[in-house]
């Protein structure tokens, strides 16, 4: 399984989301934009969205949501029409701005979880959250508060687990989901959402150290693809969480995988580093995502 490159040139891509008309979106954090990249690796600006872009998806209505980092400022959820106009969709919840949405995941309810991983500073760690919001903006909860820079998220194939990656631990959790925007909790004499509801989680893996969990996907057997950031490799691990196998790639900073292609076999890689997306042929097919 040796990389193809698809592209170059990008400002620190994230974010891939394959379209079904052959179309690969990808944001690009160092651009402030989203670029639309051809089957042949042709690329043209689809929206600038300002800020630093970080995650996507391609929602069933046609919209392309994105949770944006913010750069410098604190971060927001934006959603994009077909034409590139661009939209805040949230940038707060109950009063309190984000500090730099990252990633998300779609659901078939009309909603989807996206992770803030807080802050790392020479004072201390500021927890990241776990948030679910309605697509049509009207209304963002934040459902967890006790994460080390959560970033990485995904739904299996039942959609009833939740799996987040932790960067800063490398740690890789599996939640329970009870309803839509609902997690799984053990304390039940907490108020629901207070930091004393620790969530039902189980550890499926850990990525060896130094490398930090980034961004994954799975494919149709719940096998997950997690990009392991500054170790340069897309580890492979069963859905049980036991390790499998690894695809090695040129540059050690890769972020983010997503799958495509007429037989959605093909797994789309973007490394920040060479400003680059990748391709490699997988065994099997992808997970049909909840935004197709």
């Amino acid at each position: 399984m040796t990389p193809q490159v698809l592209t170059d040139g990008l400002k620190f891509p994230e974010g891939p989301v394959w379209a079904p008309d052959g179309t690969l979106y990808v944001t690009e954090i160092g651009g402030g934009c989203i670029t639309a990249i051809t089957p042949d690796g042709k690329k043209r600006t689809f929206a600038e969205t300002g800020g630093s872009p970080n995650g996507a998806a391609l929602g069933p209505d046609g919209y392309l949501y994105v949770t944006n980092n913010g750069g410098k400022v604190p971060g927001y959820v934006q959603r994009i029409d077909a034409h590139g106009k661009v939209e805040t969709l949230y940038d707060q919840c109950d009063g309190q701005p984000f500090h730099g949405p990252n990633d998300l995941v779609l659901d078939t309810h009309g909603g989807f979880y996206f992770t803030d991983p807080g802050a790392l500073t020479r004072e201390g760690t500021k927890f990241g959250h776990l948030y679910y919001a309605r697509r049509d903006g009207s209304k963002v909860t934040r459902m967890q508060y006790l994460f080390l820079l959560p970033n990485g998220i995904a739904l299996t194939p039942d959609g009833a687990t939740l799996i987040v990656m932790e960067s800063l631990t490398s740690r890789v959790w599996a939640i329970p989901i009870e309803s839509p925007g609902v997690l799984g909790q053990v304390d039940a004499g907490a108020r629901a959402g207070s930091p004393r509801a620790w969530p039902v989680s189980g550890l499926l893996t850990t990525i060896p150290q130094p490398s930090a969990p980034d961004g994954l996907c799975l494919d149709e057997t719940g096998t997950m693809l997690i990009c392991a950031h500054n170790a340069g490799v897309v580890a492979v691990h069963a859905a049980n969480g036991s390790a499998l196998s690894q695809i090695a790639v040129e540059d050690r900073r890769l972020t983010n995988c997503c799958f495509g292609g007429a037989d959605f076999r093909t797994l789309y890689i973007t490394e920040s580093g060479l400003g680059r997306v990748v391709t490699v042929r997988w065994e099997r097919a992808g997970l049909r995502l909840n935004d197709h």
